[in-house]
């Protein structure tokens, strides 16, 4: 199973990385196996990695165990943890393996490697999260979508070391 060939199939590191970056990104991740079962992330929780999901499936949940409400369930070729992971903010729901599952394990500190080599991949990363974000959330969310592109870009920048302005 290659690394690179995994992160070519996720949009978000399609279509803001070259085919050297990824080769570069997938050098500093990880495979990893989680069994049905497993809680993989945890609401509330910093996030220090995203995951690719390359077989099985992942159930994404939100509330206490008494109040769980379930939010999705992801699969092959979908991604999970990268805002939390791009921004710093707390894990926004819970993620537990449905059935074995096998996925990529980008941390933070593979990205930051990658960000100090590029910086303009920050910027293209941001956009391309706020759109990620405003498509999940639905039309309701592009008034306010522009204005939440800066604020992930400059989330991004600041846990990523980055200062300056948001490039157009």
């Amino acid at each position: 199973m290659d690394i690179r060939d995994v992160l070519g199939r996720i949009s978000l590191f399609a279509d803001a990385t070259t085919a050297e970056q990824r080769a570069e990104l997938a050098s500093r991740c990880r495979l990893v196996t989680y069994t049905p079962g497993m809680v993989v992330m945890t609401e509330g929780d910093f996030g220090g990695f995203m995951l690719a999901i390359v077989t099985g499936r992942l159930g994404v949940t939100t509330g206490t165990e008494r109040t769980s409400r379930k939010i999705a369930t992801l699969g092959p070729g979908e991604i999970v943890g990268e805002m939390s992971l791009l921004t710093g903010a707390r894990r926004a729901a819970t993620v537990t393996a449905i059935e074995t599952t096998i996925a990529v394990e980008i941390t933070k500190v593979a990205l930051e490697a990658l960000f100090q080599r590029s910086p303009g991949l920050l910027d293209r990363m941001g956009a391309l999260l706020a759109e990620r974000r405003t498509r999940l959330l639905g039309p309701a969310a592009l008034p306010a979508s522009e204005g939440r592109t800066r604020e992930i870009i400059e989330a991004m920048r600041r846990l990523f070391g980055r200062q300056g302005g948001v490039s157009s």
